[in-house]
């Protein structure tokens, strides 16, 4: 035989893998993956890292407990820069009988189940933490390779492609230890792979500077307040923890509050009186600062395009997955679709999903999109004059606004919350210069994590044309074209946080 058959393709025998026989391997698109990578003298990954260190996954069962030490999960790799905020955590006992997979800072991370082709660097200065079952960790030897290279390698689209050939099973899909140490990762010029790699390192301070100027701009609105924005806060703990003027509670399960007349105005549903909604409010009071409604400082704006007038003039679009739940950061990248009739913004207004607010779906329209289209669930702001509108986003994406809208939803399916409603949510009104300085904070972090997006599509686009022979090495090997540097990023030199 020439010729062997696997579905509809037909592979030459010298292609076939022995241990591979299931005709996913022999996918047209992987073929051509590694037919393109092949292009490249390449090492196994096993090869790449430090010696007394070993490809290995985490840990497999584990006890959760409230505080302890994180152990990082798919979802905290999503963003490419690995995170422990959010983390679920096990105790320190745990951690230590799964030393082999505690994490060193600067290791690579990578999804071995599940969502496969997710990958992230853990930060030098990152905590004590630990992986679950489902990612493993390469501690990269940097005299063998640039590891922020072998990152924007993982993530390209080469790199997801191979990383998903060699996915086994089909309940519990994932990569083998053993397939993972021998997954190649091409290796050019190591100049090449430093230019590559310092767009990712760039990056990579930029999402850092990002997360730190949100914290700071958090720690001035907690500091103007006079209570910090935790759970804990609004965590219904006690009768007394949500008690205060005109609102009283006597009962905790069932919950029971006695409400003055004085705060029965407009809606008196009982979801109106919540216990956490009333906390979020009486905190605002309780802060002695002023505080208006949102429609005071802001005016709904209402506009709408058609899909077909999105699509004549060009304009982004910009779906519900497409904002970060946790900064309200706007990704450009999206195969959502405009529905019939879209809403219509500009750079700074604001976006406040009516669709579960729980989700806390607020964000603000980026400064470089002169007008967009969003997803018709999106209630759009336009501040009004001399109010700054990330002051404003800025308090309607804390916990002091989540909590006054997270009750007031109607629908069981699809909750959603009246924009007439969203128009009443109470905004506290800091000094006008914390107010400014809040602003700019959520202006630079959400700046910085676009400059960081940026920076990792430039990398992977690079490693795609280092792979296709369209990449300009001899510039790169002759200082010709050199990566940018923090210089080029006016927002890190704001880095004052």
């Amino acid at each position: 035989m020439t010729q062997a058959s696997f579905g509809a393709a037909f592979i030459a025998p010298e292609e076939v893998t022995p241990k591979r026989l299931d005709a996913n391997f022999y996918r047209a698109t992987y073929r051509q993956a590694a037919q393109r990578a092949a292009r490249l003298p390449s090492a196994p990954l096993s090869s790449l890292v430090k010696a007394g260190t070993v490809i290995t996954y985490g840990v497999i069962k584990s006890v959760q407990v409230e505080s302890g030490v994180p152990m990082l999960r798919i979802q905290n790799l999503q963003s490419g820069f690995a995170d422990a905020d959010g983390a679920v955590r096990i105790s320190t006992e745990q951690h230590q009988g799964f030393s082999r997979s505690a994490l060193s800072g600067g290791e690579l991370l990578i999804a071995i189940g599940g969502y496969v082709g997710v990958a992230a660097k853990y930060p030098n200065d990152g905590p004590i933490a630990n992986i679950n079952q489902h990612v493993a960790k390469a501690d990269i030897d940097l005299r063998r390779a640039n590891d922020y290279y072998a990152l924007a390698y993982l993530w390209s689209q080469t790199g997801t492609l191979l990383l998903q050939r060699t996915v086994t099973g089909t309940v519990q899909a994932g990569i083998s230890l053993g397939d993972l140490r021998a997954f190649a990762v091409p290796l050019p010029d190591r100049r090449v792979q430093d230019y590559i790699g310092a767009k990712v390192e760039l990056a990579e301070r930029c999402r850092a500077v990002s997360s730190r100027s949100w914290l700071a701009a958090t720690e001035l609105l907690e500091a103007a307040l006079g209570a910090p924005l935790t759970p804990e806060t609004f965590e219904v703990k006690s009768a007394s923890n949500v008690s205060g003027s005109g609102y009283e509670v006597t009962s905790i399960r069932p919950v029971v509050a006695l409400v003055s007349p004085a705060r029965l105005v407009g809606a008196i549903g009982a979801q109106f009186f919540t216990p956490r909604r009333a906390k979020a409010i009486l905190v605002i009071e309780q802060s002695g600062l002023g505080a208006k409604r949102l429609s005071a400082l802001a005016d709904r704006f209402t506009k709408r395009v058609s899909a077909d007038e999105v699509q004549a003039r060009g304009l982004s679009y910009v779906g519900l997955a497409q904002v970060d739940s946790s900064m309200g950061y706007v990704s450009t990248a999206t195969d959502e679709q405009p529905s019939s009739s879209s809403a219509c913004f500009g750079a700074r207004d604001i976006l406040f999903s009516k669709l579960r607010p729980y989700l806390n779906k607020v964000a603000i329209c980026p400064e470089h999109l002169d007008e967009a289209a969003g997803s018709s669930e999106l209630v759009t702001y336009r501040a009004k004059p001399g109010v700054d509108p990330y002051y404003v986003f800025f308090v309607l994406k804390s916990p002091l606004v989540l909590n006054q809208v997270i009750d007031i939803t109607s629908g069981s399916t699809h909750p959603r919350v009246a924009p007439d409603l969203i128009d009443d949510v109470l905004v506290p009104l800091a000094e006008a210069p914390v107010q400014k300085r809040i602003g700019r904070l959520a202006r630079v972090a959400l700046e910085l994590r676009r400059r960081a997006t940026l920076l990792v599509e430039d990398a992977k686009a690079d490693v795609e044309a280092l792979i296709e022979g369209t990449l300009d090495v001899q510039a790169i090997l002759s200082g010709t074209v050199k990566a940018p540097t923090a210089d080029d990023i006016p927002e890190l030199a704001e880095d004052g946080t």
